[in-house]
């Protein structure tokens, strides 16, 4: 049985080209106070749907909008468009990065109704959230916190079956199958939701190499990194399938960001939460409401009134 929400959704198109849009999506408190505002990104192949079940009523927009957050799930271009499209205007972390994101930021500045801002990533997204804002440090000043979820820049070989992965799946078959086609058959394969810009894949796969550098303006984010600050955040990290080895993935991400305080948490049965949650299931997982999200919720406070103590004094 889906779970009933009292809050208020709406969708708001942004065009970036004549054919292709972002898109956020808005969730909000029916009534009381505005306690702040959340951006979330989604990471490659996917789109808003690895925040919320529709179906389920599950996911941490829902829930951050019921706990009276402003929440506005983004989507960069490409998401629903057909195979066509994606092959005739293909883009990629330079769209992202100089046209997408500020035009995001901006249509949320628009229409925010609490000045304190979150932002959340998920995998790719959380890349995408520090190299936008390592390119543009007036924005990381507006932020009060980040979350991450499951976050990778580079994937560390920690196994064997995550090696085979990585060769033959993402830097083999995946990788021709782009630019044979265009755009990568993503749901054909079962890998994702959408299917992906091929430009976009091959800069993903660029990102993963140890320098971590654009290939078109060939920016340094490690050497630019290391001159920054960046606002508190907290990293959440699925333990089931460790195969993938998304804990080395994310402390290696955690380590590479610019100075800040930063706290990783580890989920799965083993280390006292309900239940193991698949990756794609952690922000979608109405359990999750009484297992985890109580931390976030906490932690969000936790910020805010350091925020608030700050301003007052």
């Amino acid at each position: 049985m889906a779970v009933e929400r009292q809050i208020l959704e709406e969708r708001i198109q942004l065009p970036v080209t004549p054919a292709l849009n972002a898109m956020l999506r808005r969730f909000s408190p029916r009534s009381g106070e505005t306690k702040g505002t959340v951006i979330m990104l989604h990471g490659l192949m996917q789109d808003s749907s690895i925040f919320l079940d529709e179906q389920g009523g599950g996911g941490l927009a829902y829930f951050l909008a019921e706990q009276g957050y402003d929440v506005f799930i983004a989507e960069w271009r490409g998401r629903d468009v057909n195979n066509n499209q994606l092959k005739r205007e293909n883009f990629g972390l330079r769209q992202l990065l100089t046209e997408d994101l500020p035009l995001i930021w901006r249509a949320v500045a628009k229409r925010r109704r609490h000045d304190r801002l979150f932002l959340v990533g998920f995998q790719f997204g959380c890349s995408l959230w520090s190299a936008f804002l390592v390119r543009n440090p007036q924005y990381a000043s507006e932020v009060k916190g980040i979350i991450h979820f499951a976050p990778q820049r580079q994937l560390l070989a920690v196994g064997r079956l995550k090696v085979l992965r990585y060769q033959w799946l993402e830097q083999g078959l995946l990788k021709r199958l782009a630019r044979l086609l265009g755009y990568t058959p993503t749901k054909a394969l079962h890998l994702g939701r959408v299917n992906e810009s091929a430009d976009l894949y091959q800069d993903y796969l660029h990102w993963q190499t140890a320098d971590w550098k654009d290939a078109w303006d060939n920016f340094d984010y490690k050497t630019v990194a290391a001159g920054q600050y960046f606002p508190p955040s907290l990293y959440f990290v699925p333990l089931k399938q460790r195969w993938h080895g998304l804990e080395h993935d994310c402390r290696a991400f955690m380590f590479e960001q610019p100075y800040h305080n930063g706290r990783m948490i580890k989920l799965g049965a083993k280390v006292g939460n309900q239940q193991d949650y698949n990756l794609l299931d952690l922000c979608r997982s109405v359990q999750a409401e009484q297992d985890y999200y109580p931390l976030l919720l906490k932690w969000l406070k936790e910020i805010s009134t350091a925020d608030m103590d700050r301003l007052s004094h």
